[in-house]
């Protein structure tokens, strides 16, 4: 697999941004690194749909202006429905973590598409996406004080 070449940030990193000041530097490390930030619009699109003030609206229309967008393409659409049966085949997982994981397939293979690296806190999900979609995935790493 090629080092991918950008990066993006998971829905629940977003989240934690806004909810915490402190989280920013945990993700100076990566944002130093060699990676063209991005993003995604499956993430952006979960994020306008529980965003909840004008601010948080605000804050989305500046990155949707502000960072180039990627996503992928319609097939891959057809590719995640039948991962996901397969996976639903092996793990006879609940509805609501079956659509739950359903969109995160969908961000994993929109990072194979784009060879880019998804910064997320959702480890549990995409290390077991992993194991049938090959993608670059981290988590945020811990503060060193």
């Amino acid at each position: 697999m090629k080092k991918a070449e950008l990066l993006f940030f998971d829905s629940n990193v977003y989240i934690n941004l806004l909810r915490d000041p402190v989280y920013q530097k945990r993700l100076e490390p990566l944002l130093r690194g060699g990676f063209l930030y991005t993003m995604n619009k499956i993430i952006l699109m979960e994020l306008w749909a529980g965003a909840k003030t004008s601010i948080e609206e605000n804050i989305l229309r500046q990155h949707q202006k502000s960072f180039p967008l990627i996503g992928m393409q319609d097939d891959q659409f057809v590719v995640a429905g039948q991962l996901m049966s397969q996976m639903q085949k092996k793990h006879r997982f609940e509805p609501k973590p079956r659509r739950r994981l359903t969109w995160d397939i969908l961000i994993a293979l929109s990072a194979k598409e784009n060879n880019a690296m998804l910064i997320t806190e959702n480890v549990s999900d995409f290390q077991r996406i992993k194991n049938w979609v090959s993608f670059e995935f981290m988590t945020v790493p811990e503060t060193t004080r």
